[in-house]
């Protein structure tokens, strides 16, 4: 599975998760700046893991092929600190199946399954 990093990631998660031997894009490296709604086109279409700190893909969570990972991790933590739990999320994400498609973590690390329904 292809996961995709949203552009607030800094490209130091980009390089640990490949060390890790996840295969994966970051919208940096190519894409920078195309509008969310190319990338909410793409979640629809694509299964994939999409990892984000942008609010605004919540919305669109019930209609994706891709599963979507919101990280509310406090960006005052210092960078090593939120990588390790961005790598550790990630982790325990393939680590099972999930019947959800939508996930939310915090400074914990934890993932929390959130069920999200169409309006």
């Amino acid at each position: 599975m292809i996961i995709l990093l949203g552009e607030n990631f800094p490209l130091r998660a980009y390089t640990k998760l490949r060390q890790e031997g996840f295969s994966l894009e970051h919208i940096l490296l190519g894409q920078r700046g195309i509008p969310d709604t190319q990338i909410m086109t793409r979640l629809k279409r694509e299964e994939l893991l999409f990892l984000t700190q942008d609010e605004d893909f919540v919305e669109v969570a019930p209609d994706c092929k891709a599963n979507i990972i919101w990280s509310q991790v406090s960006q005052s933590m210092p960078i090593d600190k939120r990588v390790e739990i961005w790598v550790n999320a990630v982790k325990e994400f393939v680590s099972k199946k999930w019947k959800e498609k939508f996930f939310e973590f915090y400074d914990d690390g934890k993932l929390h399954p959130i069920e999200v329904t169409k309006t």
